[in-house]
């Protein structure tokens, strides 16, 4: 399968030019060798070879080294396995020096989410766990969870910026969970991409949020992340209750959700995302140059089932290139 990266054309908002610097991200659910081996009747008439970590951790590195992330997102992220990975991403990515955050999932389970960064051009400012899983809320009462850092690029020090990466609920039935989940990650992106010099709603970071959702656009959870619908948000005063509907809205990059999927659920959906803040006047903001397309419906039927010879995951990955402009 050929994947081609799609150029964006450029709207110059607020008198800004092109950005100078650019970088290129990547969002994935990689597929836990765990919780491959538990469901295992989902990959009934895949080769055997295919499902085995390391035939998989090759396809992974391939694939990975075709796009050449600076930052990676990485959802399902086992967590005796990131070393590994990030090693043999580091051999094939040369002249980068790869470090990275991880949090594993509350319980038992032994995948959480990574972000893997090149220390050669970003500088690690801060880091934050989320946790879903809330004491007393029974919408809050599953294992998700979700990391956020701020970077600060090395070649311009006044562009720091943050991403954050999450794995929702998968349960079909209960987009409840879902929806409660994402009021609670809202609140948190909020809080923790403040800037310094301020707390006001206005005075943000850029932000990019990427992951795999569980849930496909046609959803009211998907109103709910990308300001369609109000989140209901635990705040101290009325102004920044009025706020959060006015400053703070993320823009879903458009990988060809009508006829496009990121993974199969019965059928061809998309259910993965990359997400970035609108745009705010006189404030830095994210340029998104380029999109890695993903691939369309028919495509995905030519295929076949996944993971395979050509995909590692039961997942596609995501992938842009962007400014800080």
């Amino acid at each position: 399968m050929i994947r081609k990266w799609k150029p964006e054309l450029f709207k110059f908002e607020n008198g800004r030019a092109k950005g100078k610097h650019n970088y290129k991200l990547l969002s994935y659910n990689i597929l836990a060798q765990d919780l491959l081996v538990e469901h295992l009747q989902l990959y009934y008439g895949i080769d055997n070879k295919m499902l085995r970590w390391q035939n998989r951790l090759k396809i992974l590195k391939d694939e990975i080294g075709i796009i050449a992330p600076d930052i990676m997102c990485l959802q399902e992220m086992q967590y005796d396995h990131l070393k590994d990975l990030v090693n043999q991403i580091g051999i094939a990515k040369q002249n980068s020096r790869l470090e990275y955050v991880f949090k594993k999932k509350t319980g038992i389970r032994s995948d959480g989410c990574a972000i893997i960064y090149d220390k050669n051009k970003f500088k690690l400012i801060e880091e934050k766990n989320v946790e879903y899983y809330t004491d007393n809320v029974l919408t809050l009462n599953r294992e998700n969870i979700a990391i956020m850092a701020k970077f600060q690029p090395l070649e311009d020090n006044s562009s720091t910026f943050v991403v954050a990466t999450t794995h929702l609920l998968y349960n079909p039935r209960r987009e409840d969970i879902r929806i409660s989940q994402i009021n609670k990650l809202i609140q948190e992106i909020i809080a923790f991409s403040h800037t310094p010099q301020s707390t006001h709603m206005k005075n943000r970071l850029p932000i990019i949020l990427t992951g795999d959702f569980n849930f496909t656009p046609d959803t009211k959870a998907f109103e709910l992340l990308t300001g369609l619908r109000k989140p209901k948000l635990r705040t101290q005063n009325s102004e920044d209750v009025q706020s959060v509907g006015d400053f703070f809205q993320l823009d879903a990059i458009d990988f060809g959700m009508a006829n496009c999927a990121s993974t199969y659920q019965d059928q061809w959906i998309t259910v993965d995302y990359i997400l970035t803040s609108k745009s705010n006047r006189d404030k830095k903001s994210i340029q998104i140059n380029s999109k890695y397309k993903l691939p369309s419906t028919d495509q995905c039927w030519r295929c076949g089932k996944i993971p395979n010879k050509f995909v590692g995951s039961d997942h596609f990955s995501l992938a842009i290139q962007f400014s800080i402009v």
